[in-house]
Formats: structure tokens, sequence, C-alpha cells
């Protein structure tokens, strides 16, 4: 696992991460989770999705929710206008738009009001070069993995956006076994997931046995869920955390699943999505914005326009 860890960091310290951050997020009412799942990766028949457009004037979304960034424009919520912004290439922008952050070796956290910058001279591996968001979704917090040489040891540490503190908390040696080791934030907040690791393909595929969750302020094992596949963002959990979007193997991202907490049934689902509110679901397609409902089903389809350009980046409504 170590060596695992190591092949990982310098892997990561040698991309250029892209700066689109995917939050999607799909409808789906509590009565038609129950009756409803999603039956196949082709969306059911029905009517045609409603057509609008995502331009100049800033628009919501299912549960209110915005683009909060598109390319090289930011949603200033004070405004209500999108404004320039060049953000360094591997900024990664939380879903409220506030902040950004960039680095794992030097993490640095940037208000984009004012301008001030919070530096955590501490090494973290963030799960963004994976995929994985790695904000919670109040934008408060971000989660990486830490580990140590000598004695060796492995763990996560949540980082305090505002103040730059760090509460680091290691797991016990050999109890886990994960393979990518990364984490990320349940809806709530208040614990963070690690995929425990399916070595059944070897080296051929990241695949999940099960979920890993523990209290993100004590570092605490909380309980392992039957879920064999990873959330990717806080938002991939519905709101009541009955159902979660996940990826069975982090190696094929388009192979997005709806997966039952409890049971750990899966069906598969047409796009990698997460969820706005407890009764639709959002998600990025081509240079626009896909709403669509729990059996696969697009709704509506909105297409960005100048000056709004991919990559995106969707957020919640402003606290």
């Amino acid at each position: 696992m170590r060596r695992r860890i190591q092949q990982v960091r310098t892997t990561r310290r040698r991309q250029v991460i892209t700066r689109g951050l995917l939050i999607a997020f799909v409808t789906v009412s509590l009565a038609a989770c129950a009756s409803s799942q999603p039956q196949a990766r082709t969306p059911s028949a029905g009517p045609s999705p409603s057509l609008s457009t995502l331009g100049e004037t800033p628009q919501q979304l299912a549960g209110g929710w915005q683009v909060v960034a598109a390319g090289n424009r930011v949603l200033d919520r004070a405004r209500n206008a999108y404004v320039p912004l060049d953000l360094p290439p591997d900024a990664i922008l939380d879903p409220t738009g506030r902040r950004h952050a960039t680095g794992g070796g030097q993490l640095r956290i940037v208000e984009l009001a004012g301008g001030k910058v919070t530096t955590v001279d501490r090494y973290l591996m963030l799960g963004f070069g994976f995929g994985l968001d790695p904000w919670s979704a109040d934008g408060t917090r971000l989660v990486g993995t830490i580990d140590r040489k000598d004695p060796y040891a492995m763990g996560f540490a949540v980082v305090d956006a505002t103040t730059g503190k760090v509460a680091e908390h290691w797991l016990p040696r050999g109890t886990y076994d994960c393979s990518l080791c990364t984490f990320v934030f349940t809806r709530d907040g208040k614990e963070v997931a690690m995929a425990i690791a399916d070595r059944s393909l070897g080296e051929a595929a990241e695949l999940v046995r099960s979920v890993q969750l523990f209290d993100a302020q004590t570092g605490k094992p909380t309980r392992s869920l039957p879920v064999k596949a990873m959330p990717q963002s806080p938002f991939a959990w519905s709101p009541d955390g009955r159902l979660v979007v996940a990826i069975p193997d982090q190696h094929k991202k388009e192979n997005a699943q709806l997966v039952d907490t409890t049971t750990g049934e899966a069906k598969p689902f047409p796009h990698l999505a997460v969820w706005a509110t407890a009764d639709a679901l959002l998600a990025e397609s081509d240079d626009g914005v896909l709403t669509l409902r729990p059996d696969g089903t697009v709704v509506a389809d909105a297409s960005l326009t100048a000056p709004l350009h991919a990559p995106i980046v969707l957020g919640p409504p402003a606290a």
C-alpha cells in the first residue's frame, strides 16, 4: 500500500490537473426512489427534454443550483453576473464559488473576494487528480490523504479553509486495504468515505469491495457500506443518504451506478451525476448541463453560450 501511495503521489505531482470540476445533480422524488430505479444506461423513452441556454445572465437550475464557474468566468453572487477570472491551471474551485485551492505539497487556499491566501505547509494527496472532489459540500473544508515514512502510517487530514488548521487522523496499519487510498466527504460533512479495494482483477482495474466511513472530526471508523463503487463528491449522496451515484472501477469513469447504500443493490446510471435535491439530478454533457430523473431519463438540456464555456463548476444556492 505504501508503494502504491508513493506511486500515486509521484504521478500526481507530474500531472497538470484540469480545472474543470464536475458537480452534477439528479432530480428524484423519495417515492420514485423506492419504485423506479434506473434499468439501463440508455434513458427510458418519454417526452423530449426541454431545451434552454445558459449564457451571460445567471440562471437557476434544479434546486436553485447555478453554474458558478465556466471557462474563465466566475459567478459574482453579489452582482448576479459572470466576471472574468483566470484561475491557475490546477485550481480546484469550491462548490460555493467563494474560494479555490491549489497544490498538495504546499496547499494554498485563495478567497476570490479580497484575495486572502491561506497556506498549509503539509503534504496532502487531494483526490481531484482521480476525479474526486476534495471539498466539503459547504466549501469550508478540504480532505486529503496523508502518510509518513518512519514509522510508516497512512490516514487522512481535514483542513479548515478559513484558518488553514489541519486535523490529522491516522488509520491502524493493515486494518483497511485501500488501493488509491483517497477520501471524499459525505453530503452532510460529518464523515469521510474511502474505498476498500477489491483486488480480484489485480492491477487491471481499481474495483471496490466496500466503502468505509470515518468520523470527519475524530477519525474513528463509523460504518462500512456494502457499496461496491466509490462516490466522487459529497453531492453524489442523495439528501437522505439512502442512494449514491458512484464508480465501480476508478479506471472507467463513464461506468456510473446508482447504488442503495443499505443493501448494496446497484443499477447502471447513464451519467456521472450527483443529487441537487431529494427529487431531481444534474450532469455535465458536452458543453452543457442535463437534468435527469432517477430512471436516467433526461428531462432538461441546458447548453452553454458565450461567454460561458466548458469546463464548468456547479454550485448550490447561496447560504
